[in-house]
């Protein structure tokens, strides 16, 4: 078993924080409080240093203005907690409605409970206008960030994801080219969305090497301080299907990992993995060697 004190120098050589996407083994999506206080406290004994928070946690919020009346202190519990522990928050959506009124009120709420919280970002995935050309979807999901971010005057990062399906907004050009256009906004690197876009497109280590390449371009301190996810993930020839675990996939994860350290990359490395924590650090062990 990977000791915290291991698995913290392992981080420490290839400066990037490790986390783990939901949950933990006992309870893989955290849905209450003290679920995600046990997860943390968890995450924080095995070392791992970054969590991203599932959007499950905060189905109770069903409006914006309800949080500093109604939910501030039990998310100041999880910020506290997170801060003492030293590891890095962040909360994502997927599959944002395309209902206006929907997509308007999930995105005041989760951008006010990443602010409240002192989240890194909030993440999204920018494939919520589908029935449009992709300029055009492009440019309202710019337009309908900047406006929610506007109408709350909030600091608060957004993290544009790339997307896993061929014929939906989201790929590296698209996060570029939106991230871009929206205030205190950076790409997040999914490379299993990427992976399974390409039909299996990353086999080598320039394969991962030429996406950092591409987003740094654009992003010059992308590699100062990255966020990335990774997981395995089964595809077709519309792409992603299903997120699977890391043993059963295709993608490497020594490709990254190499990639990583040619760049000297710094930032976050999300885990997305069915069997959360156990598995992750299974693979940590079998890195130590490569990060020395």
């Amino acid at each position: 078993m990977l000791t915290r004190k291991k698995s913290l120098k392992i981080q420490e050589r290839l400066g990037m924080r490790i986390g783990v996407a939901y949950g933990i083994s006992t309870r893989p999506i955290a849905k209450s409080t003290s679920e995600a206080l046990e997860a943390i406290t968890e995450l924080y004994k095995i070392g791992f240093k970054a969590f991203l928070l599932p959007k499950e946690l905060f189905y109770r919020i069903i409006e914006y203005t309800t949080i500093y009346k109604e939910h501030y202190n039990e998310l100041l519990k999880i910020r506290n907690l997170a801060e003492k522990y030293n590891i890095e928050l962040s909360v994502r959506f997927e599959d944002l409605p395309e209902d206006p009124f929907k997509l308007d009120s999930i995105l005041k709420v989760f951008m006010s409970v990443a602010s409240v919280m002192g989240c890194r970002n909030f993440i999204f995935q920018p494939n919520f206008f589908k029935m449009m050309p992709r300029d055009q979807s492009i440019t309202l999901v710019v337009h309908k960030i900047n406006e929610i971010m506007n109408s709350l005057n909030l600091k608060v990062t957004v993290g544009v994801e790339t997307t896993g399906k061929l014929n939906e907004v989201g790929s590296v050009e698209d996060v570029i080219e939106i991230a871009k256009r929206i205030p205190n906004a950076e790409p997040v690197i999914n490379f299993a969305h990427v992976h399974a876009r390409g039909a299996g497109a990353l086999r080598t280590d320039s394969d991962f090497k030429h996406i950092i390449e591409k987003v740094r371009k654009d992003f010059p301190k992308f590699t100062q301080n990255s966020y990335l996810l990774f997981s395995g993930v089964k595809y077709g020839p519309s792409g992603e299907i299903k997120h699977i675990p890391f043993r059963q996939s295709d993608l490497d994860l020594n490709h990254l990992i190499k990639a990583i350290m040619t760049y000297g990359a710094k930032g976050t490395l999300i885990f997305e993995e069915p069997e959360r924590e156990k598995s992750i650090l299974d693979t940590l062990n079998n890195l130590a060697d490569m990060v020395r």
